[in-house]
């Protein structure tokens, strides 16, 4: 099934199609999502002005084949061939992606569509949108989101929109929040984009480090590993499913995710077959055993300049013990021993997210983009 192109006799002819989940990238049909690489790429440097946070081929075919936890399905938008050929990576010029939970939230829908910088206003956004959007109602999905860049947040004296929540704004420009307002979507939570450029200083870090243990004292014994140990992965999953909730979630229709240690095997192995690896520190409670904070570094194979730092998180009921400063300072310090070539360090917070933030700031962190969560409910 084909979108109507809506256009014009100055455009160049093209039509949607849905992608089938390929078993690698050297397939014959994996084509598309090449393609698709390829258009992030592009996507991911006129948002950003560059392309660090683009998922490769591998990392999408990787996703496409882990379907356990959410049904996921991709739409590209090509190029029509003047020969009449079969298309080839170099004809996709957009792409959608619908991703629907099947365990918890089974309400809501996340969607993503991507249109290359030179192939714009010409309708295909807002196929490929509709495609996606029409899978997601189709599968019983009531509530949508999507995450729209920004290259920084709004001035005080600049045309924004604000969320919700009333913290955090992003220039009214921005041509991925237009377009998710236009379709009826509200923003709901302004994240911050923090950089950190490598390395830190070692006298430093291990001051922050000091001070962190001092602070927690002897009942909290910190541990590191690059992937998690299976007799870690029950304690691991117990923070990431609070990390679904506890952390600022503005007004987002978003509830509980249920994680266990068979979640997370199945979350390495997709991380490992898309060419991704965990660093991770955990802090454990002496005393009753459980694991009660955390967070994690994911490598990049093929990008070694820079990581991803994922989520940080302390259960409230060991709050107030600098176990977030504590496994922040830590990881950095084994990232500098284990892969001493990397150079930066990406992550995003809720602006309303003070205390991380706090933390970020002072281990040098700097503001470098934003990120609008926004919503749509049928």
């Amino acid at each position: 099934m084909t979108s109507p192109t809506g256009r014009t006799p100055a455009q160049t002819p093209w039509h949607v199609l849905e992608v089938a989940p390929v078993p690698s990238v050297d397939h014959p049909d994996a084509w598309a999502y090449h393609g698709i690489a390829a258009v992030e790429r592009a996507t991911e440097i006129a948002s950003r002005g560059y392309d660090d946070l683009a998922r490769s081929a591998q990392q999408t075919v990787s996703g496409m084949l882990h379907q356990e936890y959410a049904r996921k399905q991709r739409f590209v938008a090509v190029l029509d061939r003047p020969d009449g050929g079969a298309p080839t990576a170099d004809d996709v010029v957009g792409f959608g992606f619908v991703a629907m939970t099947l365990k918890d939230n089974t309400h809501t829908a996340d969607v993503h569509v991507g249109v290359h910088p030179d192939h714009r206003r010409q309708g295909i956004g807002t196929a490929l949108a509709a495609r996606v959007e029409e899978a997601a109602a189709d599968a019983g999905r009531t509530t949508f989101f999507v995450w729209a860049a920004a290259p920084r947040e709004a001035a005080a004296d600049e045309e924004a929109v604000v969320p919700a929540t009333g913290v955090g704004r992003i220039p009214a420009d921005v041509p991925g929040v237009r377009f998710a307002l236009r379709r009826g979507y509200t923003i709901e939570q302004v994240e911050r984009m923090s950089r950190l450029d490598l390395p830190v200083d070692p006298d430093s870090l291990a001051t922050f480090e000091a001070e962190a243990r001092a602070k927690a004292g002897d009942d909290y014994r910190t541990h590191t590993w690059e992937g998690i140990p299976e007799e870690w992965r029950a304690g691991y999953a117990q923070l990431m499913t609070r990390m679904s909730t506890d952390v600022p979630q503005g007004e987002l229709d978003f509830g509980e995710e249920t994680w266990d240690a068979e979640r997370v095997g199945v979350y390495l192995e997709e991380r490992a077959a898309s060419g991704q690896r965990l660093l991770t520190t955990l802090v454990e409670h002496v005393p009753s055993g459980e694991v009660v904070a955390g967070t994690s570094f994911l490598l990049q194979d093929a990008k070694p300049a820079f990581v991803f730092q994922e989520e940080t998180i302390a259960l409230k009921t060991h709050r107030g013990h600098r176990l977030g400063m504590l496994v922040k300072a830590v990881n950095l310090r084994e990232l500098a021993a284990r892969y001493p070539q990397t150079e930066r360090v990406h992550t995003f917070n809720a602006e309303e997210n003070a205390h991380m933030l706090g933390i970020n700031v002072a281990l040098g962190f700097r503001p470098s983009g934003a990120e609008a969560a926004l919503q749509k409910r049928l």
